[in-house]
């Protein structure tokens, strides 16, 4: 039987929600309740970042479906000032973060990566490494997690990353350097299962490939497409 479990959330914007009452379904299905304390790591990417912190920092699921309920309409607000000073997006991102910043902040408090309950891993993209050595500057995938070890994330603010992972092109501006992980990571289970198994954690803290369960929450299907064979 499985004795490590991994829950992972994608990214999909307001669909998030989707996710949210997904998880409050099954975690009040009496055959199952409480499933969501038994999880050892949670990993999320964009929205399924900022619900796996809340997850992570002791949160219910209800309490996170508020989040988009009552909040959606201020964090997503594109108003005729903020079309006005980007020029309809010609120059800037759709909608400022400020919002968005404010309530990850009455969220999240003042609470670390370190002070979660629960093993995190949170995709993000660092635009900058901002190495000394300029031949190997570049940019890359940034995980956020708070395992132990030299390259912890432990004292990182939870708002902050829930920000950095959230902060998609187009749509919200960068923060401090990072973008959405889902740029390279909309779905994080694979990187979940590789920091829960990675042989740079303290043996205490990782898994076993064969010990771990995984359940993996996306957040619907999105029928677009382009039309045509070419493109400029």
């Amino acid at each position: 039987m499985a004795t490590y479990k991994i829950l992972s959330l994608d990214g999909g914007g307001l669909r998030g929600l989707i996710t949210a009452r997904m998880l409050q379904r099954l975690n009040d299905d009496p055959d199952i309740t409480g499933w969501l304390n038994k999880v050892d790591l949670v990993a999320g990417t964009s929205t399924g970042g900022i619900l796996a912190l809340g997850l992570a920092a002791g949160k219910s699921p209800q309490e996170i479906c508020n989040l988009y309920k009552n909040k959606g309409p201020e964090i997503f607000d594109d108003s005729i000032w903020d079309d006005i000073r980007d020029l309809g997006k010609t120059v800037g991102a759709e909608y400022s973060n400020k919002a968005l910043k404010k309530e990850l902040r009455a969220i999240f408090g003042a609470t670390t990566l370190a002070q979660l309950s629960k093993k995190v891993a949170i995709p993000t993209f660092d635009l900058d490494n901002e190495a000394t050595d300029t031949s190997q500057r570049s940019w890359k995938p940034k995980i956020f997690h708070n395992f132990v070890g030299s390259d912890s994330d432990g004292a990182s603010l939870a708002s902050d990353v829930a920000l950095y992972t959230s902060s998609a092109p187009t749509y919200f501006p960068s923060a401090n350097g990072y973008i959405d992980g889902g740029v390279f990571a909309n779905n994080p289970s694979l990187v979940a299962v590789a920091q829960a198994i990675s042989q740079s954690n303290k043996p205490a803290e990782r898994a076993s490939i064969d010990d771990v369960a995984l359940l993996s929450v996306g957040t619907g299907i999105s029928l677009t497409y382009i039309k045509g064979p070419s493109h400029n």
